[in-house]
């Protein structure tokens, strides 16, 4: 899949690993996981590391872990022996001082949740980019893998202008807008218009703010403002006027004169010109977990709020994250996360949480998140991603 012409943003995160597709299945027992630690096991894990001292949000502590139908088996359950390696290695590795006081991990067996191994397990932990877990199942349940965001051009208020609408696709490239300006061009020609005004429509999503825990020096180097309109992911202060400046340069080149561009809201009941649908929602998702990039996140996030019925404020995706799961048989408090890529310092998960929600995406019933797992969606510890050994984060200090 192709990506922006920048680089994505992302988060310091935490190593997740793929499914594996080639070990043996031990009896009893498929052998499928999720690996977070460079030491390959049959089973799924995470592991997290507390805050740095200082940071914005509640203290760390016990948090209410969750549970999903893959925990709820009474399946009788025995320790194999790589179990009880992985128990007698994680442990004493664990205590290595490199760690400090901040490790908590957790680790089960995937087939029947059992737990495998724990460190400080129901301790809340800011989670950094596998936030962006949460962020994924939510979009993927209340959409569907299939689903497309359509952008439109709409007639304005009089006949000489027209309003770009932004949908919040994170995915909205030049490409696409080449095309809704030749579709657009040709309906004004007909009409006998060849000068317009142009206008962009970016009020799907609420003001653009900072999230509850994102600092100011997080924007725009992380993670951008949140708008409904951005064009190939470009990095720029105003995305909206950005894709407007872009869309009329289109039109230019398609025959039509424009002779302004300027923000305003679509009028109600005005006629559709043209319209585009992004990348497959899973295609996103794909992206979004494989690179870490913080902006499909969070527009993600906005679009499961206004899609659960929660609106597109902050307030609105935080509390979709927690109803979307809650149809799922998930259980997360309100309040543990402010955002949907991990970038707020305020976020809390606990390693509990992430290996029941691995373990939800890995139930086989699950097809709606099969690109999770089947997709080279999840990065690979020191091989894929944003988790390949070019970013050296397992040569170097910490």
């Amino acid at each position: 899949m192709s990506s922006p012409d920048r680089p994505a943003r992302r988060t310091l995160g935490l190593p997740l690993g793929q499914r594996s597709t080639s070990s043996p299945v031990r009896p009893a027992h498929r052998t499928r996981f999720i690996l977070s630690t460079s030491v390959a096991v049959a089973c799924l894990g995470t592991l997290l590391v507390a805050p740095t001292a200082g940071a914005a949000g509640p203290a760390t502590g016990t948090v209410t872990t969750s549970v999903s139908s893959a925990m709820r088996t009474t399946a009788p359950y025995s320790f194999s022996p790589a179990d009880l390696r992985i128990r007698t290695k994680l442990s004493a590795r664990s205590a290595s001082s490199v760690f400090g006081r901040g490790f908590s991990g957790s680790v089960r067996d995937a087939e029947t949740g059992r737990l495998i191994w724990r460190s400080r397990g129901d301790t809340g932990r800011m989670p950094a980019s596998t936030t962006k877990l949460v962020t994924a199942v939510d979009a993927l349940a209340v959409y569907g893998p299939d689903h497309r965001f359509t952008t439109t051009v709409r007639q304005g208020s009089t006949p000489d202008s027209v309003v770009l609408v932004g949908s919040g696709d994170p995915s909205l490239s030049s490409a696409n807008l080449s095309s809704l300006a030749l579709d657009t061009a040709a309906q004004l020609s007909a009409a006998g218009v060849t000068s317009i005004k142009l206008w962009a429509d970016d009020y799907r999503f609420a003001r653009a703010t900072r999230a509850v825990g994102w600092k100011a020096s997080n924007v725009p180097t992380d993670v951008r403002l949140v708008r409904a309109l951005v064009v190939d992911g470009r990095n720029v202060s105003d995305t909206t006027l950005d894709a407007a400046n872009i869309f009329a340069k289109k039109l230019v080149a398609a025959g039509l004169e424009v002779h302004s561009v300027g923000r305003a809201r679509v009028p109600r009941g005005t006629a559709v010109l043209a319209s585009v649908q992004g990348r497959r929602l899973d295609q996103i998702v794909q992206r979004m977990l494989l690179v870490s990039d913080n902006d499909y996140a969070e527009a993600l996030n906005r679009l499961v709020g206004i899609a659960s019925g929660f609106g597109s404020t902050w307030t609105g995706a935080r509390q979709a994250q927690v109803a979307a799961l809650a149809k799922q048989g998930y259980t997360l408090p309100y309040g543990q996360l402010f955002d949907g890529s991990g970038i707020s310092r305020s976020d809390r998960l606990t390693a509990n949480q992430l290996t029941d929600l691995v373990a939800m995406v890995l139930e086989p019933e699950r097809t709606d998140l099969a690109v999770m797992t089947s997709g080279g969606a999840l990065p690979v510890a020191g091989r894929t991603g944003t988790l390949a050994a070019k970013y050296r984060r397992y040569t170097t200090s910490p």
